[in-house]
Parts: structure tokens; sequence; C-alpha cells
């Protein structure tokens, strides 16, 4: 009985301090508490990572497009400056220069058609620049 007592005290502190984590660990990612979120893409670019997300705002009618970025050495790249260039299914193009935001980059872009999009991102990283490319599909 007192085994089980026991492991029932350190599951439950487990359990309390990992429910405490997770959402500053969301926060230190750039990322929106309490909104739909859904990993588009992942890429590497000469050694750095870059992990593309989407969140919404149906309240302003928007999605924000998200890139957190992170070094050949693993660590976050907190100082650059991104932009993002989205080509819509009807060809329509929407530049966007994104925020930064904890190791994120971010902005609003506009994807409510029903389609291909054609995301490019252009990052400046230093002396680098970077430059990636992908298609996402709205279903």
């Amino acid at each position: 009985m007192k085994k089980y007592a026991v492991s029932l005290a350190v599951g439950i502190g487990f359990f309390i301090s990992m429910a405490s984590v997770f959402p500053m660990m969301n926060l230190a990612l750039g990322d929106h508490p309490g909104r739909e979120r859904i990993e588009i893409h992942t890429s590497t670019v000469e050694g750095y990572g870059l992990v593309y997300t989407l969140y919404h705002f149906p309240e302003r009618k928007t999605w924000h497009l998200m890139v957190a970025i992170t070094g050949p050495e693993g660590s976050k790249v907190e100082k650059g400056k991104v932009g993002f260039l989205v080509v819509g299914p009807d060809g329509s193009k929407q530049k966007a220069m994104a925020m930064g935001m904890k190791g994120s980059y971010g902005a609003d872009v506009d994807i409510g058609e029903k389609g291909v999009y054609t995301v490019k991102t252009k990052a400046i990283i230093g002396d680098r620049k970077l430059f990636d490319r992908f298609k996402y599909e709205v279903r």
C-alpha cells in the first residue's frame, strides 16, 4: 500500500509539473495559445531548420503564418528578418513582412479560398540570405 501511495504521489507531481511546463514552452516558441494550430511544412535550408505553422484568427478573418527558425547548431534564431510571398490558387499575390516573436516570425495572410498556395520565404540572418519555397493545399 505504501508503494502505491508513493507511486501515485510521484505520478501526480509529474503530471502537475508537465501541465505547467507545456504552456510555457508554447509561449517560448511564439505560439498563440488557444488558437487552432496546423503545422504545414518543415524544411532545411543551408543547415537552418524551418518549421511553418498556421494559426486561425476567425474574428480577424485571417490566418497567421509563422516560421520558427533554428540555426545549424540547433539554437533558435531570434535576430533576423523574414518576408513571405504567398501566391493563391487564382494567381493572386500577397507580400508580408513577418514580425519576430521569440524565435519565430509571423504575418497575417489570407488563405480562405480552397486550392493550392505557393509560399515563398526569404530570411535574412546576419549576412546570410535563405530562400525557401513550398506548396500548401487548403481543402
